[in-house]
């Protein structure tokens, strides 16, 4: 029984885990320079058998794929290794080495369960009936992010559903966090550059004011949409701010940044001998889960692991590059809780961010069966290609 073979082999495998886990922690690389990172993985993959693997995919990325005889389906799985600049607080023997670098947002453990379930499925080759691709990505962490260079370099090719998850340390471990829709929102970054003879901070502040006046205007009671001013520096003469807008309708999205657009030149127009520039940076679409994707996910979790609890979560009003491979090819995206009270209680880009080790044992057993029953969860997504 599938099952039984998954649990047994994760449980022969935890003290490799932990091993990857806290190799990958201590040699923390951020976006876009994770070169060693990206060595260690194809490396690894190719000890365990993989002879499929594409490197330096858009830039940093690597896709390995399991080839399997008269496949006629081909399931994906995502981990993204790139860390944060931050510098690692904790007190523990497997501490970031790297000054100001640490894993504080999990992708390590993320890297870690997507490398141990291709070890499994290649000890287990004879029983899958699908191919599966295994996407490890770089530079999620920011923006454009490593996903839509990696796809415009075809990670997606022939593939025709995609899983992800993220370790989550609000949820506690045992959890396991689902929406059937939204997940998570696009976050958009923007810039407003202000030089005039003796208004600019009067400006500045009046942008501020207006700008709070677009959410209440345009948008509807039960949608969301947040736009947060950050840095606001300003002298007679000339002001910055920054901000963000975070949103899951790409139509109002839309609306606001013409609206912003033209505030700029409306305040402009207003104060003589002023120049106003709306510089936009963009950022993430929203992540819209495929809701058949996500049952499939509640259902496989249901089977190899009935003990978590699984709960419905908000749409979290974070960025999350895992949305363009939704865009593309149906599947979803969960959360998977790795708190506690003690050592993981930290959120998630703290100095001090830890995790429960076990969660990686239970992200590996959910890819696990998901890869094993690929054959019908992608039928049953073709049948449910509207949702």
């Amino acid at each position: 029984m599938i099952t039984t073979l998954i649990k047994n082999e994760i449980k022969k495998y935890f003290p490799e885990i932990i091993k990857l886990r806290r190799h990958l922690h201590k040699y923390p690389e951020v976006s876009f320079q994770e070169i060693k990172t990206s060595q260690f993985i194809e490396q690894y993959l190719k000890n365990i058998g993989i002879t499929d693997i594409r490197t330096h995919v858009g830039l940093n990325g690597i896709v390995a794929r399991i080839k399997v005889p008269n496949s006629k389906n081909t399931i994906a799985f995502r981990a993204d290794f790139d860390a944060l600049p931050i510098n690692d607080a904790k007190n523990t023997e497997y501490k970031s080495t790297i000054p100001n670098v640490m894993h504080a947002c999990g992708h390590d453990g993320h890297t870690t369960a997507l490398l141990i379930t291709c070890k499994i499925l290649m000890k287990n080759i004879d029983k899958l009936t699908s191919d599966v691709v295994a996407i490890f990505q770089y530079g999620e962490e920011q923006a454009p992010g490593g996903a839509k260079p990696m796809i415009d370099d075809g990670c997606l090719v022939d593939v025709d559903a995609i899983f992800g998850a993220h370790l989550w340390t609000p949820l506690p471990l045992g959890t396991l966090g689902f929406n059937y829709k939204e997940l998570c929102a696009a976050a958009d970054r923007f810039e407003v550059k202000i030089t005039s003879k003796k208004y600019a901070n009067i400006i500045g502040a009046e942008f501020v004011s207006l700008t709070q006046q677009i959410v209440s205007r345009f948008s509807k009671p039960r949608e969301t949409l947040v736009i947060t001013l950050g840095k606001f520096e300003s002298t007679k003469s000339c002001a910055s701010i920054t901000g963000t807008i975070r949103h899951f309708n790409k139509k109002l999205h839309k609306t606001v940044l013409n609206k912003l657009n033209r505030l700029c030149k409306s305040l402009e127009s207003e104060y003589l001998d002023t120049t106003i520039k709306f510089i936009y940076y963009g950022g993430y679409p929203p992540l819209i889960n495929h809701k058949k994707g996500t049952e499939e996910i509640l259902v496989k979790t249901k089977d190899i692991l009935p003990e978590l609890n699984l709960q419905k979560v908000e749409p979290l009003m974070i960025g999350e590059d895992f949305a363009y491979y939704l865009e593309n090819v149906p599947g979803a995206f969960f959360l998977i809780g790795a708190g506690n009270n003690t050592f993981a209680q930290y959120p998630h880009h703290h100095p001090n961010f830890d995790f429960e080790e076990r969660v990686m044992q239970y992200t590996a057993s959910i890819f696990l069966n998901l890869a094993f029953n690929a054959d019908e969860i992608i039928q049953n997504l073709k049948e449910n290609s509207n949702e």
